[in-house]
């Protein structure tokens, strides 16, 4: 009985220790729920009134950014969700609008369709813009692709992922960080002295390549490169946001525009929906070790996320907080920090990239 009473007790320790202490340290150290309470630094209460404010928030439709959109909407900010798809944006405006209808002073959202896989898109969302008069006083440049974090994050080197935007662009620096830079000097000319542009980034940043950070090689092939690996290019765009937003601190600064880049955590979203249907498939092909150890891994790195309430407050807090850094990059929550990757404040790199970008959307342009 002792000896059973001692296994059953091991048991007790082993799950305890699987389901709460292993999550906890990977939260801490990814940057999930646990900085709540580490670094609580900004919470929603700390949203001032956005009266007579026009936000824009890219990825709308669901995740942080559905919350992000609903918390300015809350405070009274005029608030445009895009989406790529029509259905689901306009179902996560309804959804918005009747989670703050009862908010005195709330400002009803409103869906724009927005494709940054497309050039075509983006100008017609500029085109749109240009209709309807507005300026911009907060741009969240939320949207992102993700086919897998990285071999350093799963322990396994993806490829499955490899796809082009409609100009040919490598698909995750195409959405990630071409999409959103064309968006952006889009829509300089209605923005002015105190607007705000925040470049959702990623901790996945420090996956970039080892060597160079940016592969500017690879952004645009005729078929995959023999090294191309899912969670490199994921991490090349995701350093390219956190150098995209410190350069347009610097070149816009004059204009009064300020930008900064984020590391928002470890959110439970479906950014990495690609990611799991691969698991799944290796599930099952592969067959019961691989089940058990990728369940193991799904059990861990989930009981480490965020809500993504809780994952939007890092982005809602360089929207609206006084005193933010211009150029600088923040984690959870609301903390300035330096990036990971060896080349993450290479500035040489940093101009060279907004160089380079202007000129791949050029060529694309036929211009």
């Amino acid at each position: 009985m002792g000896a059973l009473n001692k296994c059953a007790g091991c048991g007790a320790f082993v799950a305890l220790f699987v389901g709460v202490v292993i999550p906890m340290i990977l939260s801490h150290v990814m940057g999930g729920w646990t900085t709540k309470y580490t670094s609580p630094g900004f919470t929603t209460s700390g949203i001032p009134r956005l009266d007579g404010k026009v936000a824009i928030v890219t990825g709308a439709n669901t995740g942080i950014g559905l919350e992000t959109a609903k918390e300015l909407a809350r405070k009274g900010a005029r608030v445009y969700a895009s989406a790529r798809s029509e259905s689901k944006g306009e179902a996560a405006v309804q959804e918005i609008n009747a989670a703050i209808s009862h908010d005195s002073g709330s400002q009803k959202v409103v869906f724009m369709k927005l494709d940054l896989a497309s050039l075509k898109s983006i100008k017609a969302f500029e085109e749109a813009w240009v209709a309807s008069g507005s300026k911009v006083d907060i741009l969240v440049l939320n949207a992102g692709i993700m086919k897998s974090p990285g071999e350093s994050f799963v322990k396994q080197r993806f490829t499955y992922g490899y796809e082009t935007t409609a100009e040919g662009f490598e698909m995750h620096i195409g959405v990630n960080h071409i999409g959103h830079f064309y968006l952006t000097t889009l829509m300089k000319p209605f923005m002015k002295k105190g607007s705000r542009v925040i470049s959702v980034s990623s901790s996945a940043e420090a996956n970039a390549p080892p060597v160079g950070g940016i592969r500017f090689d690879r952004w645009k092939t005729q078929k995959m490169p023999g090294d191309y690996e899912d969670g490199e290019m994921y991490g090349q765009s995701k350093l390219a946001n956190i150098m995209f937003a410190r350069e347009l601190a610097e070149r816009w600064k004059e204009d009064g525009v300020e930008a900064y880049s984020c590391h928002p955590g470890v959110i439970a979203t479906d950014l990495g929906r690609y990611m799991f249907v691969e698991v799944q498939r290796q599930i099952e092909t592969q067959g019961v070790v691989v089940a058990i150890l990728n369940a193991l891994m799904s059990k861990l790195f989930l009981g480490a996320q965020f809500s993504p309430a809780d994952g939007a407050l890092t982005q809602l807090h360089l929207a609206v907080a006084p005193g933010v850094e211009n150029g600088g990059f923040y984690v959870p929550i609301g903390q300035l920090a330096t990036p990971m990757h060896p080349q993450g404040q290479n500035m040489t790199l940093q101009k060279q990239l907004w160089e380079k970008t202007e000129e791949a959307i050029e060529s694309a342009l036929g211009r």
